[in-house]
């Protein structure tokens, strides 16, 4: 199997097309093929949200408590996606106890050298994060994993103007909590260096 290396740049210029996913055609290792995915996420405040199983965004929410609410009554959605941050089913994402979440891989560890899951990995589940920001103090829940992670200073302020780095690897677990699924995010810009046009590649582990 060729290894595939990605690079993930505020500078990155392949073009997010839909919100589908298509093969890449190499063996995703123990649990099935490479699939890769094109999310459109720009919209600010706007979840789309994305089953594994069905390979597409099944539909998408505002970040309002009617919306909010609306969606976590629902379990045929895996991970949803606005601009960079990640919700995943489960936790407070959640009113139906869902089981989905997210393992984060050492940023050491390749997507292709996943096989399975970990044994004893511990799945982090959504929480409300309270963030202070030009708009005044904001309180959404959402993952803990980022489509990408931002580049900071040795106090640990993000530099500016924002200087985007590739995410490590994660694993998601499915709404019903019976699959994971790795994935690596490949792309937050398009070639316009419009910010939100999100790429990744996945595959389900056993």
């Amino acid at each position: 199997m060729k290894k595939a290396v990605y690079f993930m740049a505020a500078t990155a210029v392949l073009l997010a097309l839909s919100s589908c996913s298509k093969e890449q055609g190499n063996d995703g290792g123990e649990g099935g093929n490479v699939l890769e995915a094109s999310v459109n996420a720009s919209e600010s405040g706007v979840w789309q949200y994305f089953s594994f199983a069905e390979g597409k965004v099944v539909g998408s929410g505002k970040e309002d408590e009617t919306d909010n609410a609306a969606w976590a009554a629902r379990t045929d959605w895996d991970i949803a996606i606005n601009r960079y941050s990640i919700r995943t089913n489960s936790g407070e994402a959640s009113s139906t106890g869902a089981k989905g979440g997210v393992y984060t891989f050492d940023s050491t560890v390749t997507f292709d050298s996943v096989a399975e899951v970990p044994a004893g990995a511990t799945f982090s589940t959504d929480k409300a994060v309270t963030s202070e920001g030009m708009g005044g103090t904001t309180t959404t829940v959402k993952s803990e994993a980022t489509v990408i992670l931002f580049k900071t200073d040795a106090e640990g302020n993000k530099v500016m103007p924002p200087v985007y780095l590739q995410a490590p690897v994660y694993l998601f677990r499915s709404a019903d909590g019976n699959h994971c699924y790795k994935v690596l995010f490949t792309q937050y810009q398009d070639e316009n260096k419009e910010s939100g046009h999100v790429i990744f590649s996945f595959a389900e582990v056993k």
